[in-house]
């Protein structure tokens, strides 16, 4: 059965709480990603994604805003948990993307589509 960790992203773009939401815009533009997480002082305070920055967006206030006025909190999931547990998991929030941590570090993001692709054998 895969893991979690077979179908991971381990490059991992984080961003900080104080960062404008502009640098994320273009954050997501240049590394062609779709949510980073918020990390504060080494730890995981959460995610911001594409759907949070359009809702940004339409607030037509997105200038002023930061990593931090839009972030919200993470689905966490451990590298070894099987695959289908962790689909299930983000199934169950609504979400499509999964923080994957490990002893307390963030060690990869693993989305929806990373998961069918394996499953696939793709």
């Amino acid at each position: 059965m895969p893991t979690v960790r077979d179908a991971m992203t381990e490059d991992v773009v984080v961003v900080g709480p104080d960062e404008p939401l502009e640098r994320v815009l273009r954050t997501f533009a240049s590394e062609s990603i779709h949510g980073v997480p918020v990390v504060e002082g080494g730890r995981l305070i959460g995610i911001v994604t594409s759907v949070d920055v359009v809702r940004a967006l339409a607030s037509g206030e997105w200038r002023e805003l930061t990593a931090g006025d839009v972030t919200r909190k993470a689905v966490t999931v451990d590298p070894d948990e099987d695959l289908e547990t962790a689909l299930d998991l983000m199934a169950a929030v609504g979400e499509d993307r999964a923080v994957v941590v490990e002893d307390g570090e963030i060690v990869g993001v693993v989305t929806v589509l990373d998961a069918i692709r394996v499953l696939l054998g793709e």
